[in-house]
């Protein structure tokens, strides 16, 4: 795939609003370009918005760049400084959330919100969940699009390289922000950048590619397999299981059967471990009124859950 102007013409509604995550790194720096390429000879509703995360001494520096950049491709940018809170999940984690709460603030009813991510983050997104225990569904690696607020989120570089990306800007002669913090490895995601996958990349060309691939193929057997169950225990992929019901079933069945039913009412998918201390709780022993197996992501990006008892049913909901 190449990195031209047809990639967001076949990824993006040029005829709704659009806006560019704009950091001035070379990911969204490509991505203000090509917009204003295609800005250039189609009339076309697009503004970046760049977010001060205030946690370098370069910030300002950095937003005067896309302020200029902004200004010399006739893109609207607007401007947004947050304070970073960390609450637990990390710095990485809180940043990212408050950059996401100010992306759904902005946009507005049928936007599309543009990121810059490629093949080389996904591949690394997955090794991260993968260290971290994730199951068959976290393998399958951000969406091409979701829904955000009143909005769309829209990745079209994420089968593009970022050497595909590092390529398009220095033929172009584009300028672009190298953020030193990325040097740093005291972040997981950066240990995994600069120390592990150049290492791989030199003994298996295109690494990212096969890890993506991977994804795809993943997603593919998910969907296969969602089917399957839905079919089969529909009855039981619910928030009030019939515990009766589900003791027929072998332990593997249960656990994907509470894995669906927790993911139906939008809480966060518990670990292997939490898994298996339902299932001791609840099927292999007698459950009573203050039975209860509590669950929660380290990064609060989604609802905790908790099941009871009650009725000779198990309640799954929010806490």
């Amino acid at each position: 795939m190449l990195l031209t102007e047809s990639l967001i013409r076949e990824h993006t509604n040029l005829n709704k609003g659009i806006l560019i995550g704009y950091s001035g790194g070379p990911d969204s720096t490509a991505l203000v370009h090509l917009l204003s390429s295609l800005k250039a000879y189609q009339e076309i509703d697009v503004k970046a918005i760049h977010i001060n995360h205030n946690l370098s001494k370069h910030s300002a520096m950095w937003e005067n760049h896309c302020i200029e950049t902004c200004s010399k491709l006739n893109i609207n940018l607007i401007t947004e400084s947050i304070e970073i809170k960390v609450d637990g999940g990390g710095l990485e984690s809180a940043s990212r959330k408050a950059r996401y709460r100010v992306f759904e603030k902005i946009l507005n009813a049928g936007d599309q919100l543009l990121l810059g991510h490629h093949s080389d983050d996904v591949a690394e997104t997955l090794f991260m969940r993968l260290l971290r225990g994730t199951g068959p569904d976290g393998m399958e690696g951000p969406k091409l699009q979701r829904s955000l607020g009143k909005g769309v989120l829209i990745r079209p570089f994420l089968e593009i390289s970022k050497k595909q990306i590092l390529d398009y800007l220095n033929i172009n002669n584009i300028d672009y922000i190298e953020d030193d913090s990325n040097l740093s490895n005291d972040f997981d995601r950066n240990y995994l950048r600069n120390e592990i996958f150049p290492m791989l990349e030199r003994k298996w060309n295109n690494f990212p590619n096969r890890i993506n691939n991977f994804s795809k193929i993943i997603k593919d057997r998910n969907n296969s397999y969602s089917y399957l169950m839905h079919e089969k225990y529909n009855d039981l992929i619910t928030n009030s299981i019939d515990l009766k019901k589900l003791r027929e079933l072998s332990n593997p069945v249960i656990s994907d059967v509470l894995r669906y039913s927790i993911k139906k009412c939008n809480i966060a998918a518990p670990n292997s471990k939490i898994i298996e201390e339902i299932i001791k709780t609840f099927v292999n022993s007698n459950p009573g009124p203050k039975s209860k197996v509590e669950w929660s992501r380290s990064d609060k990006e989604e609802a905790s859950g908790q099941i009871t008892y009650t009725n000779g049913h198990i309640l799954i909901s929010k806490r």
